[in-house]
């Protein structure tokens, strides 16, 4: 997969529903979504921007509260973030339905994207997110390896002990669910420690995890009405991944869906396999019937 450095990045402000929002494009070509995981920000998807902003449109937003806007108290619950990304595409002339890849928080985001403006999404990809409402993803607040699920839902607790360490914490955090520890640098960390130590921005991604049970319900709620009719990939790390799991997950929730297990990468895909995961990208908008140009794009 070619990386092109030529990309230009350009940085945009969106007002949504009264709330400021940080984003970014690059590139030309179909719609391509890109939204973020925690503890990180846009920047976990320069690499990707590189390979494929030759081939497509990117809008790659910050979360609600995060990216220099703080945000409001309330509003942290799936389906509310995916009204904010439809906002957000909208302002940035998206012409047409998208193609969504989340990554961690992100994933739940686009999911809920999918679900909840069913005619504005033509694939969805999910990056190392089992996703609430599956029973793979509900298992998560009672499995051990996933202890920071309910750590992160105890907001009060989880923000007392972070705040004020919040650079360490996230080098702490990226480290214990890394393959590659050089693909995220200290000028990454450095990056996402400045971005959630911006006022209410860490608050915000703490309440994303305590809305998690309330998008259980809310992703039931839309899959009992019926599944995903687009195409879906669900993204996994080799290191943590176990295919029929992942398998019976992507059956809950989508008539075309499949899995694709990345090896030699753990939790964060974006930065540690990003010509893996753009070729996925590439395939499954292949597959959703969107031409993206030539491989030697540039």
């Amino acid at each position: 997969m070619p990386v092109h450095d030529g990309i230009d990045v350009h940085h945009h402000r969106a007002t949504v529903a009264g709330i400021g929002h940080h984003y970014v494009t690059a590139g030309t070509g179909p719609t391509l979504v890109l939204l973020h995981g925690f503890p990180q920000t846009t920047r976990e998807w320069h690499p990707l921007i590189q390979r494929l902003g030759g081939r497509f449109r990117v809008i790659a937003p910050d979360l609600r509260g995060i990216g220099g806007f703080p945000g409001p108290a309330s509003g942290y619950d799936k389906f509310t973030l995916a009204d904010d990304i439809k906002g957000i595409v909208e302002q940035a002339g998206a012409d047409g339905p998208v193609l969504i890849c989340g990554h961690d928080m992100g994933a739940y985001v686009g999911f809920a994207y999918a679900l909840r403006h069913r005619d504005s999404a033509t694939a969805l990809v999910t990056v190392d997110a089992p996703l609430p409402g599956t029973q793979l993803g509900d298992s998560l607040a009672t499995n051990p390896r996933t202890w920071h699920i309910p750590f992160h839902s105890n907001v009060d607790v989880a923000h007392l002990l972070i705040a004020g360490r919040e650079r360490e914490y996230i080098d702490y955090f990226v480290a214990s669910r890394i393959y590659d520890r050089a693909a995220v640098t200290t000028y990454d960390i450095d990056a996402y420690a400045a971005a959630y130590r911006a006022p209410g921005a860490l608050r915000a991604g703490l309440e994303m995890y305590r809305a998690l049970s309330q998008d259980s319900v809310d992703n039931r709620a839309a899959l009992a009405e019926a599944r995903l009719a687009i195409p879906f990939t669900a993204v996994a790390s080799g290191v943590t991944a176990v295919r029929p799991a992942l398998e019976q997950m992507v059956g809950e929730v989508a008539e075309k869906g499949q899995v694709e297990i990345v090896d030699r990468a753990g939790h964060w895909i974006p930065e540690e396999r990003p010509d893996r995961l753009a070729e996925i990208i590439t395939d499954i908008a292949a597959r959703a019937g969107h031409h993206t140009g030539t491989k030697e794009a540039g």
